[in-house]
């Protein structure tokens, strides 16, 4: 009798199983890989916000802009900034990190923050009051007087003090952060490291319910690290510094997130 050429229900079972093995194998290989290109995507646009800086301050006598006042998180951005750093050639998504899926699932209420003019024919904002909240921290001096930002605390590690800057002609411009990737932590202390950066509340949670959080976040929901834009134009990848004490950037009020890099 002639043997049927179709698969038993033993041999298929092993054939998922073996597939079921390969896939718990590949899966977070892949997964690795997917970051890692987010990574270097990021990197390249933190490098194009830094060369951007640069150009404003050609054009203004090695003045860099002021970040928008009203706002108190490193990521506001005013409008006539932003609209500055498109006619250099960025775009939209470049201020923004793949990583952070708030940022790219919910862009519209970031990017159009208090500011609902955007015109995406002209790919401009109608109107050139407030600010847009970025997916990027720009290290950039302020007004003091009205400086609602975080107290800076430099890391024992670090080769220079950490400062805002507000010239390109500030001194040792290959060790001057200016541009970084959003790492940011409310205070809570059920959580690792006594922050919480998967779900931070700010304006975009009092207007429209959804919260920041970190970009580049590792599988336990803490910051792997971030890419940092030095003045000079170069980035780095800076792996997240767990000792929190040592690295944070203070809250001046409330329980306002800290930032890291």
């Amino acid at each position: 009798m002639k043997k049927n050429g179709g698969f038993t229900l033993i041999e298929l079972l092993v054939v998922i199983a073996i597939i079921a093995v390969l896939m718990g194998i590949l899966m977070p290989a892949l997964s690795r890989a997917r970051e890692q290109a987010r990574r270097q995507s990021c990197g390249a646009r933190v490098r194009q916000h830094a060369l951007a800086l640069n150009m404003y301050g050609n054009d203004y006598d090695t003045k860099l802009p002021l970040p928008n006042t009203s706002g108190a998180w490193l990521q506001d951005v005013a409008i006539n900034t932003v609209h500055f750093m498109l006619a250099t050639g960025m775009t939209r998504e470049t201020f923004y990190c793949e990583s952070n899926q708030n940022h790219q699932k919910y862009n519209d209420l970031f990017w159009e923050f208090n500011n609902d003019t955007w015109d995406p024919a002209k790919k401009r904002f109608r109107d050139e009051s407030g600010f847009v909240v970025s997916g990027y921290c720009f290290i950039l001096q302020t007004s003091s007087s009205r400086d609602l930002r975080p107290e800076i605390v430099s890391y024992s590690t670090d080769s220079v003090k950490k400062q805002w800057v507000k010239s390109t002609m500030t001194s040792r411009p290959a060790d001057r952060e200016v541009v970084v990737d959003s790492i940011m932590g409310t205070p809570d202390s059920s959580k690792k490291y006594g922050r919480e950066f998967v779900e931070v509340h700010g304006g975009i949670w009092d207007q429209s319910g959804v919260s920041d959080q970190t970009s580049h976040l590792s599988r336990n929901s803490v910051p792997a690290g971030g890419n940092v834009a030095f003045m000079d134009g170069h980035v780095e990848w800076r792996n997240f510094k767990p000792d929190i004490d040592d690295g944070t950037a203070v809250p001046r009020y409330g329980n306002s997130p800290g930032f890291f890099w």
